[in-house]
């Protein structure tokens, strides 16, 4: 029998075209309400040239009267489209949000390529700016392509009040482009400060305890001040050359208005223009304005949603051709380790070059080696946390990161040399934050000897654990994250440093849970930094790092070294 993945898109953009597509509807309900409200705000100068022009001739209060009736209703549903038009806009953003939020993150957190601590929240970032785009800034550009409507209007009212609007428009756009092009840097600049201040203010609070034992508050708090300082400098530039620019929109604004009134007047004089088709003139021409002036405050957000939608987009797109079909038989697969060659990006030199090893089941591999000699960089490679430059990590005939999420999650337990622990309970810890059964945790925390320890905690398994409550050891933290590497018994066991900061009856616990582990027929890898006689006895396979080549042994007697093969192994240096 066999079991299949999900079956993802194979198309390249196949979940955003989806996401078209099910948008299509409310995207031209959206459309079709832009065109009415646009068409409603000619209701305003077509009053004025009538009631200016027809009415005084006519002396009819009945036209008067319903001409100005008539003006109100469409002024008034002009606005309840807009106001509608805005609601579907918020709702579709919304809906943005939810639909590829959950996506975004699954792919940031899961996927060995976004292994990077900001990924997730730059991710989540982009796909926040897109849903401010479109429930704010959204309108400005949908009404944007009715601006010509209402300069081509004041042309036929008159061709110099249409010149004169389209050159204050083009002044409008000008400044525009100016003050992108000059505050650009100082927005760079304070948002970058901005960042290195939050950013040291951060790592004080996680190294707090340091922090005030030995007395560096002084000096973090100098360096950020200077950031802080930075920042307001190089915000006041910005905000200096933004409010010079409004200043000058609106002066451009104002002179167009009094300019058409101005040149009406003259234009009336002359007897070439009346005085319902200059102000009828002066009415579209301030619409028009506006909506091109709406949109150059918008243009930076439009820039931003444009590179945010390429970045959503293009993570999406590689999210979508994974992987697919793996029979029951992995679960009791050989781990392959085939030609493995790594360096970190920016690295001179592979750490791995052509590495091979086969983990059967029921084997444990020690990976012994001082410091910077690869042993963290292997079990990152193992897990699929980073990926290889070449060659394959495979679990039976598939690679072990084309293995769905939720199917790693049951074959792998794993835990780093720098062990965390999430706000959350300690039940939820061991459990990887999901509500598990109760019987597997306290399995998991028996085999990791940290039960009895658990049970002595203000509520046993339901204890908070967070940054501001710190009731537990540093062994007693990594023995709870070893729970978390053991729950469920997995097939695939990799464990960075285990017996650091454990105490002589804790490492025992730890090698009799090996040889459960073991015995069920899990495929563990260890390391070490020092030798230990002890967990040297219980490994089927030692690999000895730190010279050029590694040493691979099996029970006590060297078995080969790497560079007697075809392909070996390149150990010169390690990022």
């Amino acid at each position: 029998m066999s079991r299949l993945g999900r079956k993802r898109t194979a198309s390249k953009s196949g979940v955003i075209r989806a996401a078209w597509k099910a948008s299509r509807f409310g995207l031209l309900t959206i459309f079709v309400l832009s065109i009415f409200i646009n068409i409603l705000r000619f209701v305003t100068p077509y009053y004025l040239l009538h009631v200016l022009d027809r009415v005084p001739a006519s002396r009819s209060v009945e036209t008067l009267v319903m001409l100005t009736a008539a003006a109100i209703v469409a002024i008034l549903t002009g606005l309840a489209l807009d106001g509608i038009r805005r609601r579907m806009l918020a709702r579709w953003g919304i809906w943005i949000e939810q639909r590829f939020g959950a996506k975004l993150l699954d792919r940031s957190l899961n996927d060995a390529i976004s292994a990077h601590s900001s990924i997730a929240r730059q991710s989540l970032d982009d796909l926040s700016k897109l849903r401010s785009f479109v429930t704010r800034s959204a309108t400005s550009w949908l009404d944007l392509i009715w601006a010509p409507l209402f300069f081509f209007g004041v042309y036929l009212i008159h061709p110099l009040l249409g010149a004169l609007t389209l050159g204050a428009v083009g002044l409008l756009m000008l400044s525009g482009v100016v003050q992108e092009a000059i505050s650009r840097e100082p927005r760079r600049a304070a948002r970058q400060a901005s960042s290195e201040a939050g950013q040291i203010v951060l790592a004080a609070e996680r190294n707090i305890e340091t922090v005030g034992a030995l007395s560096m508050s002084p000096t973090l708090i100098e360096k950020w001040r200077r950031s802080v300082f930075t920042q307001h400098d190089e915000r006041d530039r910005s905000e200096a050359s933004a409010t010079f620019y409004l200043l000058m929109r609106r002066a451009i604004g104002q002179c167009l208005r009094i300019g058409i009134i101005g040149v009406g007047i003259w234009l009336f004089l002359q007897h070439s223009l009346t005085l319902g088709g200059m102000f009828a003139a002066r009415v579209m021409a301030g619409y028009g304005y506006r909506l091109v002036e709406k949109a150059a405050r918008s243009w930076v957000n439009l820039k931003e949603a444009i590179a945010a939608y390429k970045n959503v987009k293009m993570q999406l797109a590689e999210d979508e051709v994974r992987p697919v079909s793996y029979h029951s038989s992995t679960y009791n697969s050989a781990v392959l380790i085939e030609d493995v060659s790594f360096r970190y990006p920016g690295g001179r030199d592979h750490i791995f070059r052509k590495f091979r090893l086969e983990i059967l089941p029921g084997e444990l591999v020690l990976v012994i080696g001082g410091a910077a000699t690869g042993k963290t960089t292997l079990s990152r490679l193992i897990v699929g946390r980073i990926l290889p430059n070449r060659g394959r990590i495979n679990i039976g005939d598939i690679e072990l990161t084309r293995l769905p999420a939720e199917v790693r999650a049951e074959l792998v337990g794993y835990l780093p040399q720098h062990t965390e622990l999430f706000s959350g309970t300690v039940r939820q810890n061991i459990a990887r934050m999901s509500d598990g059964a109760f019987e597997d945790i306290i399995a998991a925390a028996r085999r990791a000897g940290v039960h009895e320890t658990i049970l002595r905690l203000p509520q046993g398994y339901d204890t908070e654990i967070s940054d501001d409550i710190s009731g537990l050891s540093g062994s007693e933290r990594k023995r709870i994250a070893l729970a978390r590497a053991f729950y469920r018994s997995p097939r695939l066991v990799v464990l960075d440093e285990p017996a650091a900061n454990l105490d002589r009856p804790s490492r025992r616990v730890l090698e009799a849970a090996l040889r459960e582990l073991k015995n069920e027929g899990a495929s563990i890898i260890l390391t070490q930094t020092v030798r230990s006689p002890r967990l040297e006895k219980i490994a089927d396979k030692v690999v000895t790092l730190g010279g050029r080549f590694p040493v691979i042994t099996r029970s006590g007697a060297v078995e080969e070294r790497p560079e007697e093969r075809s392909q070996s192994v390149d150990l010169r240096s390690v990022g």
